[in-house]
């Protein structure tokens, strides 16, 4: 993407043979995230460039903290170093969010999940780095989970297929035994109206701070053994 026909700058300005060593230094506090990325970005244009790490992945970081340091030839740290710096700099502020979001969480009881707003492409990369950061990951596709969303649930009102909803959970369950259930709910009447003792997590999807206490008792009592899930209108500021 970035040299469809080469480092045009750098094969007119720098030698070939010309060695040179690159640090990676950081700039901001934070969890560091990459170094398979960097490996990988420097073995593909030097199979013998030589790589001296001082920090490991998930690992604190401060200003001025060196990670790495790169010893390779000087038109390939030219060629790679904007790609390699853009993915790595991505997959560290998920991981450092991420840790931000549990230490103002600070409860362990609860897990803080990613969603499937990735980057094309990068979703596998994006999902580790949450690890990293000390969160879990939901489902990593469409493949990972039967979950009825706002969208599912408003074709299924067209079609006449709520009053069958239970039925239509069990059997798709019995057809993909190892699959969890998962349903969004958006408000007190839609949590208790609709039949959901064949889910396994129930979504409060952009409930109100009133009404959680409301809604996660509702849950608590009726399907003791559902779990729950929050989404939305949650922040650094709000999520304790």
């Amino acid at each position: 993407e970035d040299a469809p026909t080469g480092d045009i700058t750098t094969q007119t300005c720098i030698p070939h043979t010309t060695t040179t060593e690159a640090s990676l230094i950081a700039k901001q506090h934070g969890l560091f995230f990459g170094a398979n990325i960097i490996t990988a970005f420097v073995r593909h244009i030097d199979s013998t460039g030589d790589i001296t790490w001082n920090t490991q992945d998930a690992s604190p970081v401060t200003p001025n903290t060196p990670i790495c340091s790169i010893k390779t030839q000087q038109d390939s740290i030219l060629l790679i170093e904007r790609s390699m710096l853009n993915i790595v700099q991505k997959l560290s502020g998920i991981a450092t969010l991420t840790q931000e979001y549990i230490q103002a969480l600070n409860n362990p009881n609860i897990s803080i999940c990613d969603t499937r707003k990735t980057t094309p492409r990068l979703r596998f990369l994006e999902k580790e780095a949450v690890v990293a950061g000390g969160g879990s990951n939901h489902r990593h596709s469409l493949s990972d989970m039967i979950l009825i969303k706002e969208n599912h649930l408003s074709s299924m009102k067209k079609n006449n297929q709520l009053p069958n909803l239970h039925t239509i959970i069990l059997n798709a369950k019995e057809k993909n035994p190892k699959l969890k259930a998962e349903i969004e709910i958006e408000s007190i009447d839609q949590l208790t109206s609709l039949p959901l003792s064949s889910f396994d997590y129930i979504m409060l999807d952009n409930f109100t701070h009133s009404q959680l206490p409301e809604a996660i008792a509702y849950c608590r009592k009726t399907y003791p053994k559902t779990k729950i899930e929050l989404s939305g209108n949650i922040t650094l500021s709000t999520i304790k």
